[in-house]
């Protein structure tokens, strides 16, 4: 053991232990942070910082430490699994985000358009990655992080590092989520799926009444312009859905670990 460790309990260092466990498992995991162009250097440190940040706040008793000294093995595994799927949950909100660029994409055309996403390591449409960016954007912008942060936080108060009970009841919480992302996402995408809807009826009309026109070459350029005057004049509504859904994820995310 190194000299720096020698004048802590055992106890206590294996309880930080746990505790850095948790927290690197929710960053690894977590949006924007947890992607592959963030280097794992800043992912180690900002763990580490967050971890002596939290860890003194952290009040264990005697018989805790005992009793997280007797099966740390078990613990580990169970702290990876917490900060894995509170980092997941977490990005619940980034993918109703997905979800809506996606529909418009396919719906207007641009998704044939498709550009390599580094962070994700997958290809995606030019309007997936403009509503991601935007996303991030407003995810800080409204304290998202706060919020989250907060949460990560109130997980050591809710799931003690002590408590070795496994309750399945969490997995309901992804469910739900999952489902909730994908409403969230089409209701989002909705005023452009419904105007360019319209459009190609009224070209299909304007084809049948205008055999010489070729409808196909006309119908793309007027699809792409009614794509962005609908997504310019619908960015307020875009910022309400965004605000709505990081609460709502919010209370997912302190529900879910109510039933960890």
């Amino acid at each position: 053991m190194l000299p720096i460790f020698s004048q802590f309990p055992e106890g206590q260092i294996i309880a930080f232990a746990l505790v850095l466990l948790r927290i690197l498992s929710f960053v690894v995991a977590m949006p924007v942070i947890g992607t592959h162009n963030v280097p794992v250097q800043v992912k180690v440190l900002l763990s580490l910082v967050l971890s002596m940040v939290l860890f003194p706040i952290l009040k264990f008793q005697q018989a805790e430490l005992i009793k997280i000294s007797d099966a740390v093995v078990f613990l580990a595994v169970r702290e990876i699994f917490i900060g894995l799927f509170l980092g997941y949950l977490m990005r619940l909100f980034f993918f109703a985000i997905s979800i809506a660029g996606e529909i418009i994409g396919i719906s207007s055309g641009l998704a044939s358009a498709q550009l390599f996403n580094p962070a994700m390591g997958t290809s995606s449409s030019v309007l997936e990655q403009f509503y991601t960016i935007l996303a991030t954007l407003f995810f800080f912008g409204l304290n998202g992080h706060h919020l989250f942060l907060l949460g990560l936080g109130k997980s050591f108060e809710i799931v003690p590092l002590a408590d070795v009970a496994i309750k399945t009841a969490g997995f309901t919480s992804i469910v739900v989520g999952f489902q909730a992302v994908l409403l969230i996402g089409i209701k989002m995408a909705a005023p452009v799926m419904i105007s360019i809807l319209l459009t190609n009826l009224a070209m299909g009309v304007l084809g049948r009444a205008v055999p010489q026109m070729n409808v196909f070459v006309t119908s793309l350029q007027v699809t792409f312009l009614v794509t962005m005057f609908v997504l310019i004049i619908t960015v307020p509504f875009f910022v309400e859905e965004m605000e709505v859904l990081l609460r709502g994820m919010s209370d997912q995310f302190m529900s879910a670990m109510r039933v960890l």
